[in-house]
């Protein structure tokens, strides 16, 4: 009896072990795509607009196939996972509301990816944590997520429809409406808001510069970028900082440096950027180039320091 028990319980797994080898479980994929559904709104966003079909998943695997060509510029933002829906009113689908919600990898990345896509003077609204409005889209940023809205064919009352697609999106993704901390240095006068960008990698083109924030501002009449490298630890920050005097010298650039080990700053013509002024504190370069005469940037990078010392967490 004990034998024919034994004989079973082998055969029961021999069986479970061939299921799994002939229908493997992705546990990666399944982990990476848990709720996202859940947060594009069914049966629809309203009465007269309803989900067609089922929503789509991607995850960075396969991202590329919904997005050929863009699906690279995620991946450095900490890309988990997609969902896609499409939206239609009263079963029409040659036209309608594509809605996209991506999961990144924290809110700074969501900033990030959003701040990619908005444009200098792009009509904001007051949806998730920001976000902007055209005619024919709609983006914005809550948490870990960045929402992509598009129109699809000819929708009547576009606007007011991607709003109110918008609005039921912003109300099922969790978390605050709160911005990453971090932009708080860049509330000086004079920087505008809406140039305001994260870059997960090369800021300014320079792989030395591996993260940080960039924005356009005026100084004394003159345009010019202000840059915030945000490193690691204060060894970090300080190998950056030589990594870039050192391309300055191998590209026959002047330049020069003051100030403690604690607390350098470097003047110099930067071969792609013109005047620039870098001061390295703590684990942050904060800098402005763009200009013919760097030294005027110096209150500009005093006012971004102080900035820096004052937010609590930083």
């Amino acid at each position: 009896m004990a034998a024919h028990a034994n004989n079973a319980m082998l055969l029961t797994f021999a069986l479970i072990a061939t299921m799994l080898f002939l229908f493997p479980i992705d546990c990666r994929a399944q982990a990476g795509s848990d709720g996202i559904a859940n947060l594009l709104p069914a049966p629809g966003f309203s009465r007269e607009w309803t989900l067609d079909g089922k929503v789509k998943q991607y995850t960075a695997e396969d991202l590329y196939v919904y997005i050929n060509g863009e699906a690279e510029l995620y991946m450095p933002y900490g890309f988990e996972v997609l969902g896609s829906a499409f939206y239609v009113e009263g079963g029409d689908t040659r036209s309608g509301i594509v809605a996209d919600v991506y999961r990144m990898g924290s809110l700074i990345d969501a900033f990030g990816i959003y701040s990619n896509y908005r444009d200098a003077g792009a009509e904001s609204v007051k949806t998730g944590a920001e976000g902007f409005i055209s005619d024919s889209q709609m983006m914005f940023f809550k948490d870990r997520y960045f929402v992509r809205l598009s129109v699809s064919g000819t929708v009547p009352d576009e606007r007011a429809l991607l709003m109110r697609c918008a609005e039921a999106i912003a109300g099922k993704i969790p978390g605050s409406t709160s911005r990453p901390e971090v932009l708080g240095m860049l509330n000086i006068p004079g920087v505008a808001p809406d140039t305001i960008r994260y870059l997960a990698q090369s800021v300014l083109g320079y792989v030395f510069f591996q993260r940080g924030l960039t924005a356009e501002t005026v100084v004394e009449g003159e345009p010019a970028k202000i840059f915030i490298i945000l490193c690691e630890s204060p060894e970090a920050s300080l190998r950056a900082l030589e990594d870039y005097i050192k391309y300055l010298r191998e590209s026959g650039a002047h330049a020069e440096r003051s100030g403690k080990e604690n607390e350098t700053t470097v003047v110099a013509q930067d071969p792609l950027y013109k005047g620039t002024v870098v001061r390295r504190s703590d684990r942050y370069l904060f800098g402005v180039t763009k200009l013919k005469d760097p030294l005027k940037a110096m209150p500009v990078v005093g006012r971004i320091q102080s900035r820096a010392i004052s937010l609590p967490g930083l």
